[in-house]
């Protein structure tokens, strides 16, 4: 099922399976991936209760060993859906029985679309239910189409950055699909512009787990137009797209919470970014999506 919004001249489509934004068309102009499975048949997953992958699959919690699947099992569940306004819907995943036998924790998970004229919020919240703390990751991965205008490549593309930063990125290793603690390569020095190119995704996501920005934009250089990505409660910034497709979209995920560093220690609410919920507390974070 799916839920369309509309706000004057700007619509949205929502799937309820995993709350995925479909489409955003904000002042004529569809922004987002179509998701073709020929690169990549999704759009805009939410990633709960992990992002990325744990060492060899698995992590402790309480002392217990659980296996959770790549970026948590939200993205692949069907959300309760409410169309509240013309404009306004929410969804809503619980915990259940299945969910426990990976997570053992019981959880509200929401994700909230308010389509405006000129942008969509996206607003989150992880609520624990249970009587104990209760760490996890969350993420979302929204993909934009790139290039998204006649005669351009994606190499005419550029990331800006709300803020000057100077950032080394850490390095995944293929192999173990770990990131390399002291293998990092230098993305930005003291600058505010990140100039896409498909070999910069050979070796998966570009991370950037030391940024100060909370919004970046991405830009075209022929018309100086482009998508801007704002976010709150998050942490860090993924970048990604497929390595050796030169697919046409490129990914904006702002994190809290990430793959495994190889000098981790496999336990779960050891992880970096890890979030943490006590007994009834409700956290909240937010993403705008709007043109530039």
């Amino acid at each position: 099922m799916e839920i369309k919004l509309k706000n004057g001249g700007a619509s949205a489509v929502i799937l309820d399976k995993g709350a995925e934004l479909r489409s955003l068309v904000l002042s004529g102009k569809e922004l987002m991936w179509r998701a073709d499975p020929a690169f990549w048949g999704k759009s805009s997953p939410i990633l709960f209760p992990m992002i990325g992958l744990l060492r060899g699959g698995k992590t402790l919690i309480n002392g217990k060993e659980y296996a959770i699947t790549k970026h948590g099992f939200a993205r692949d569940n069907v959300f309760e859906a409410k169309q509240l306004s013309d404009s306004n819907a929410s969804f809503t995943f619980r915990a259940n029985d299945e969910t426990k036998k990976s997570f053992p924790f019981d959880f509200t998970l929401e994700l909230r679309y308010e389509l405006h004229a000129d942008r969509l919020e996206m607003l989150y919240s992880v609520t624990n239910n249970g009587s104990e703390e209760m760490p996890y990751c969350i993420g979302a991965h929204p993909a934009f189409a790139c290039p998204n205008e006649e005669g351009a490549q994606f190499t005419d593309y550029k990331l800006v950055f709300a803020e000057n930063e100077t950032v080394s990125s850490p390095v995944m290793n293929l192999e173990t699909r770990m990131w390399g603690d002291n293998n990092r390569v230098p993305r930005l020095d003291g600058t505010n512009e990140f100039r896409l190119a498909y070999p910069l995704f050979d070796n998966d996501c570009v991370y950037f787990d030391t940024i100060k920005s909370k919004s970046v934009q991405l830009i075209s250089d022929k018309s100086g137009k482009g998508v801007k990505v704002s976010w709150n409660g998050f942490e860090t910034l993924g970048v990604w797209t497929p390595d050796h497709k030169n697919a046409p979209f490129v990914c904006i995920e702002p994190w809290c919470g990430c793959d495994d560093y190889d000098t981790d220690d496999g336990v779960f609410a050891h992880k970096r970014g890890i979030q943490t919920a006590s007994s009834g507390e409700t956290k909240k974070y937010g993403i705008t999506i709007e043109e530039v």
